[in-house]
């Protein structure tokens, strides 16, 4: 290779592990052929590092390398053949002790060889466990040979499974004819249809958001997760509890034959006139199966960004951010903290005739008119990656993404922005500083994300305090000093306690409302990303630029009377007190 990256840049020492590697020879045959440059063969091998994965699958990823010229680089340096779509054989190998979704998720393929030997497929050849593994499987000595991903889905998408019925056809083993058809009778009894829509219509009154059911010994648990708490729900069972998941299953169009493995499913279903979607997962346990009733109430799909509750300067960050021509902007918190919601609002407030909206989601929460929705399917191979892959050819002006959990579908997205597009999208984060470590964690480069993404929001939902029953408190007075600091000195407060009274079902509280911390990248934090600064480093600029930390903002939204510190401190933490 044509000398070596320069120490200085950081990025010398992962070359150096590399060297007399079939990774190292790669980029050589790479750069001597006029395929890639030295610096970005750095940044790959510095990805690669960071993310845990092959360098080829890297270079293809980042776009930094045709997948072609990486596969036949990859033929060149192993000796092995480079085949394509039309080189491959009607079928595979039989190899009835390993399965069709086997081969599809690790992007490999058998077929016959001569003699002892089999030909093994491969977009990655460079995996020698993957190697051993079919050859301890099979006791038939391997030959691999390249082959280019795409194309490999697309023939084992073509090619029949050996197995072709589905796992919900299949009768659990100890379910008897019998045992299904009582299962059957009880699930469509009177007592127990009567009970499961006293149940849904009980949970859209309370306005839960979730519906848990626990079977136990001697009883089945019944709770309603209520503006982010689960309150028990006292209402006397009629029936069995195997009658009542029963019934469930039978709503949400599941096997309630299989008992012994999760499902997923889903209901749509009017209550009090409202149209509303259940989320439906069953588990199995002890005693019974556990089921959790997601409520998604389709209303929700029409909130804005003004009624969510944000401050004013948080809206108006985030309102910047997105209307953006192109760019990034991010969403990010713990499950349950009103991220989706924060999405659709956001699109909403975009909502143009003259654009085209597009969301790929898992799943599909709310439905929204005037974008198109795609649920992805990773279990037919419909994954995050393939369908964005598929939905940028569709032009869209502004794309949502579900969420950004891996490498490839964080690549796909800063490509999507780099061509011109809006995309939205969440990431599993505490914080918005923290997000930037993330990404590049996942292996996105720095100088990708400082260039790409227009602002980060750091999201939670606190319980607003119950007006009708709701006290004057005083906060503690350890902490006067750096409340009065957070809030503003003089200002007048007007701190309040939970009580608990009949309209808010003895909780002291009703209803949520959201608050966020909003980082923009400005000039500034985007030269903090590329020389490396850490995370405080990060946050502390983005204070200074204006940013009110979450924490921040919950004082303030106590200062104010809408919550208390009490939810502050166990919802965002202590924060910097």
């Amino acid at each position: 290779m044509r000398g070596q990256p320069s120490p200085k840049d950081g990025r010398a020492d992962n070359v150096a592990l590399l060297k007399n590697t079939p990774e190292y020879r790669l980029g050589a045959w790479l750069i001597e052929a006029g395929d890639l440059t030295e610096p970005r063969l750095a940044r790959a091998i510095q990805s690669a590092h960071r993310a845990g994965e092959s360098l080829s699958s890297v270079l293809v990823k980042l776009g930094l390398c045709a997948e072609d010229r990486v596969a036949e680089g990859l033929a060149e340096i192993l000796d092995i053949p480079f085949l394509r779509r039309r080189d491959f054989p009607a079928a595979m190998a039989d190899l009835p002790d390993l399965k069709l979704e086997y081969f599809a998720d690790n992007a490999i393929a058998p077929i016959d060889g001569e003699a002892n030997a089999l030909t093994l497929l491969m977009a990655d050849p460079l995996n020698e466990e993957l190697r051993r593994a079919v050859a301890f499987k099979t006791g038939r000595q391997i030959v691999p040979a390249v082959v280019l991903r795409g194309e490999l889905r697309d023939w084992l998408g073509a090619l029949k499974p050996v197995e072709v019925e589905p796992v919900e056809a299949r009768p659990n083993e100890d379910v008897s004819d019998d045992d299904l058809e009582r299962l059957f009778d009880l699930a469509r009894g009177a007592p127990v249809v009567r009970w499961v829509d006293d149940l849904l219509t009980s949970a859209v009154e309370a306005k839960a958001s979730d519906i848990h059911i626990e079977p136990e010994r001697d009883l089945m648990r019944v709770r309603f997760r209520i503006d982010g708490v689960l309150i028990p729900v006292d209402r006397p069972l009629a029936g069995s509890a195997e009658a009542v998941v029963s019934r469930i299953k039978i709503l949400a169009k599941l096997n309630i034959a299989e008992r012994r493995l999760p499902q997923d499913g889903r209901i749509r279903t009017a209550v009090q006139g409202r149209e509303i979607d259940l989320r439906i997962a069953t588990l199995p346990s002890l005693y019974g199966e556990t089921v959790v009733m997601r409520i998604l109430d389709q209303s929700a799909a029409g909130l804005t960004l003004e009624n969510l509750g944000l401050s004013f300067g948080a809206r108006d960050r985030i309102e910047k951010a997105i209307r953006q021509p192109y760019g990034i902007t991010l969403v990010t918190g713990p499950t349950g903290s009103g991220k989706t919601t924060t999405l659709y609002a956001s699109m909403r407030h975009l909502m143009s005739p003259e654009l085209k909206f597009i969301s790929v989601e898992d799943p599909v929460e709310y439905e929204m008119s005037g974008v198109s929705q795609v649920q992805v399917k990773p279990d037919i191979g419909l994954t995050f990656a393939k369908t964005l892959r598929s939905v940028l050819r569709h032009d869209p002006n502004v794309l949502m993404i579900g969420e950004i959990r891996d490498l490839e579908t964080a690549s796909i997205a800063i490509e999507a922005s780099l061509t011109g597009h809006t995309v939205l999208s969440t990431v599993h984060t505490n914080s918005a500083a923290a997000t930037i470590t993330r990404l590049i964690e996942m292996g996105v480069e720095d100088y990708l994300v400082a260039t790409t993404v227009n602002a980060i929001a750091a999201q939670r939902l606190l319980r607003n305090l119950c007006r009708h029953c709701s006290e004057p408190a005083s906060p503690p007075a350890a902490l006067s000093a750096r409340l009065e600091e957070i809030v503003g000195a003089g200002h007048h407060n007007d701190w309040r306690k939970p009580s608990g009274c009949a309209e808010c079902r003895g909780t002291g509280y009703r209803g949520r409302t959201s608050v966020a911390e909003v980082m923009t990248l400005s000039e500034a934090i985007q030269a903090s990303i590329l020389s490396k600064a850490t995370e405080p480093e990060i946050r502390k600029q983005a204070i200074c630029e204006g940013m009110i930390p979450l924490f921040d903002a919950g004082v303030q939204l106590a200062a104010r009377g809408q919550t208390s510190l009490e939810e502050v401190f166990a919802v965002i933490g202590a924060g910097r007190l």
